[in-house]
């Protein structure tokens, strides 16, 4: 039987990733990449990892989808016969354990393939081929690895808390899934290529506006940096930066080093582009003394068709600049797509690493915003913890996190009032803040004056205007 390498330790850091999730879908993304899915060897590595695990059933599936095909007929994955050889080699020796029968022959096996073809292998007592349906064996499978992943954890002996499963990652395979995030990241898929161009239009292709990160560190008032990414991404930032493992080693660490690798990319392909613009303007200037070293010596020998030398001298100097600015334009147009590839493979890596605001490749502008917020926070960080220390700048943070909790979990029981009275609440504030916006009060009207009230000021009038004559 094989040994279920599987620790039950008791870990309860605030990050809690599931390593073997995690593995299992970067493996997935590169047995069903065009590039990576021909690569015998990550078959094998894949193959291993489920063996490892108590999944055989599941490794003898990818066994026989890189060697004969899927139910789909569309033939063998793994097409190298090299790499043929060392799966269907790997394949005997996992069959061969699992039928504790060091005898059964590699060509018994392929006997075995070949007379049930798309069928799967049996992993009991013998070595002939399960005849029982597809769905059936998938179900059966699919029972068998729940099991696996639902056997109860351990208690661990210095704690009575809950423990949480954690799976034991080794040089191999932290190797195995470097070498298929790197063949994942390396080549930008069609579709993603496609956005692109859909974004240019008919206009010259640009680099990405902002980079994720820039040449120097930015400045933030707050190292949190919630005045950027906002509260909620903010803590799960700060909680990344300080979370540990089960020994006591330092997660944030290892993501801060990840993310000035990705700052170090992006330093190596500015200086790249740099370089090239360089050198092309080091060609477009020798050229042009060139062909001005040629154009002056076909006009001293001219002699009485200088008009026409002069001419034909200058058609060729605009020609000769028409030439130069196209070739500007293409290494303009050939840095733009290399940025963009940077682009991809520094979103595939940190969506790897389960960062907020990274779920895999995306051209979006205000996406590409977004995640530059996140990793100016990033970069900052690296930089400090360099500078300070990992202990002094785990401590700051750790207070900026505490901090960051108490207004998240004061705003949570705030909110339920206003969702329980938002109209009276957006009420108050109107007559609190706007008390000019008030109706005016409703005063009754007095009565309307009788005739005679507006017949006497005609007669004091006619009274005063005849005391005004007699006067004079």
């Amino acid at each position: 039987m094989i040994a279920n390498e599987t620790h039950y330790l008791t870990s309860y850091s605030p990050l809690r990733v599931s390593q073997f999730k995690s593995a299992t879908e970067v493996y997935e993304q590169a047995i069903n990449c065009p590039v990576g899915s021909e690569v015998g060897k990550i078959w094998m590595e894949y193959a291993h990892f489920l063996e490892e695990r108590g999944r055989p059933r599941t490794a003898q599936k990818l066994y026989l989808r890189a060697l004969v095909g899927g139910v789909d007929g569309d033939g063998p994955s793994v097409k190298d016969v090299a790499d043929q050889n060392l799966l269907w080699n790997e394949f005997l020796r996992m069959m061969q354990s699992l039928r504790k029968n060091p005898d059964l022959t590699l060509e018994d096996l392929k006997s075995a393939v070949e007379n049930e073809r798309g069928a799967q292998v049996d992993i009991s007592n013998t070595a002939t081929i399960s005849t029982q349906p597809e769905g059936a064996a998938n179900a059966a499978d699919s029972s068998a690895d729940n099991a696996a992943e639902q056997r109860p954890a351990k208690r661990s002996r210095w704690d009575k808390k809950t423990p949480e499963q954690i799976e034991t990652l080794s040089a191999g395979s932290i190797d195995t899934a470097a070498s298929v995030l790197f063949a994942t990241s390396k080549n930008m898929p069609p579709e993603v290529e496609t956005l692109w161009h859909a974004r240019d239009g008919g206009s010259m292709p640009s680099k990405p506006e902002p980079a994720l990160f820039s040449a120097s560190p930015p400045k933030l008032g707050d190292p949190s940096g919630k005045d950027l990414v906002g509260i909620e991404t903010a803590l799960r930032l700060l909680e990344i930066m300080t979370s540990k493992t089960h020994d006591g080693k330092s997660l944030g660490s290892v993501l801060l080093e990840l993310c000035h690798a990705c700052w170090m990319m992006t330093a190596l392909k500015e200086e790249e582009a740099v370089k090239a613009k360089e050198a092309l303007e080091k060609k477009i200037a020798n050229d042009t003394e060139a062909l001005e070293s040629n154009l002056a010596a076909r006009a001293s020998v001219a002699g009485g068709a200088m008009a026409a030398v002069q001419h034909a001298n200058e058609q060729e100097r605009n020609q000769f600049a028409m030439q130069c600015a196209v070739q500007r334009e293409q290494l303009l147009a050939f840095s733009a797509w290399e940025f963009r590839k940077l682009l991809y493979m520094q979103q595939i890596i940190l969506s790897s690493a389960k960062l907020p605001c990274f779920d895999g490749p995306s051209v979006d502008s205000s996406s590409i915003t977004a995640q530059a917020k996140v990793c100016s926070i990033l970069h900052s960080a690296f930089y400090l913890r360099a500078r300070v220390g990992e202990d002094n700048h785990v401590k700051m943070l750790t207070k900026q996190l505490e901090s960051l909790q108490k207004i998240a979990s004061a705003a949570i029981k705030a909110k339920p009032m206003q969702q329980l009275y938002p109209s009276q609440l957006q009420m108050q504030l109107q007559q609190q803040q706007l008390p000019y916006q008030q109706p005016p009060p409703n005063f009754p009207l007095p009565p309307p004056m009788p005739p005679q009230m507006f017949q006497q000021p005609q007669q004091s009038q006619q009274m005063t205007g005849h005391y005004g004559q007699q006067m004079h």
